[in-house]
């Protein structure tokens, strides 16, 4: 026991970003580009975060495509497909925000598939009314995550990866901190900040069949808010992705993207109706 507690590492930060996902080094940059002190830990290596497994797109009305569309349309699609369960102040804040999140993208190096004449290329994803889905090939997370890693660095942001977070630190109702250890060696960090940030994914794992690796999205991100005072909002709400392959078992969770039904992909059952035309006929399989 005395031995295993020389491995024990300080630390000290004005931010802690609890995930070093998109989400994560998202904010880690905002923080760092205000001239905050910003720490950023991840389970996974940071190239390797959830994030890069990622291949459709990101929707924003850039209006590049179709010039008619705008944010509130993008905003109004989303309420519209969300059965008006959806928050209108959070829909807003984000298909409001959208368009400037691809601007910062392409700042960071973001290289985006584009028309001929420069524009950003955008294709059909489900529920739009305009074309909107801005994207890289079929690897859009992946690149996302190269251009958020970049621009971190840039920054000389501290990140430090293969660090498992295990408890938030609290005094009364204060946070002033986090507790964790690495995952290979076992060294464990105790790290001091003013304020945590949690980007540690969500909790798709506690079913069977997923898109999500077995080490991922564990719902890490729910105890720690709730073993620190937090509530929750809305926990059954979970996004599933509608198309990817189920066998062989090797595969199973790996992703259809959604391009393919947005580009004119058809689903059939097994018996080979399109049976979707049952559940939505004007829009099929998106």
């Amino acid at each position: 026991m005395l031995k295993n507690k020389t491995q024990e590492q300080q630390i000290s930060t004005s931010v802690l970003v609890i995930g070093t996902g998109g989400s994560g080094l998202r904010a880690a940059i905002e923080l760092a580009e205000l001239g905050v002190d910003v720490l950023a830990v991840g389970k996974r290596p940071r190239h390797d975060a959830h994030t890069s497994l990622a291949a459709g797109g990101i929707n924003a009305a850039l209006a590049t495509m179709d010039e008619e569309d705008s944010w509130q349309q993008h905003a109004a699609d989303t309420i519209k497909e969300s059965y008006y369960l959806a928050d209108p102040q959070t829909v807003e804040i984000v298909a409001k925000g959208a368009e400037q999140g691809i601007a910062d993208l392409e700042r960071y190096g973001m290289g985006f598939a584009r028309e001929e004449d420069g524009r950003i290329s955008q294709r059909f994803f489900g529920a739009h009314t305009f074309r909107r889905t801005a994207f890289a090939g079929d690897y859009t997370g992946l690149e996302i995550q190269r251009s958020l890693v970049k621009r971190s660095e840039q920054l000389d942001i501290g990140i430090l990866d293969t660090v498992y977070i295990t408890d938030i630190l609290t005094e009364g109702n204060t946070v002033f901190g986090a507790y964790g250890f690495d995952v290979n060696d076992g060294k464990r960090y105790l790290i001091h900040a003013d304020a945590v940030i949690l980007a540690a994914g969500g909790h798709n794992r506690i079913w069977r069949r997923t898109s999500s690796r077995r080490d991922e999205n564990t719902g890490d991100s729910f105890r720690l808010a709730v073993e620190a005072g937090a509530r929750l909002r809305d926990p059954e709400l979970v996004q599933f992705h509608p198309s990817g392959i189920i066998e062989p078992e090797n595969a199973a969770g790996t992703l259809i993207s959604e391009a393919a039904r947005g580009e004119g992909g058809i689903l059939r059952n097994a018996l080979g109706e399109r049976f979707m035309e049952r559940y939505d006929p004007e829009r099929m399989e998106l």
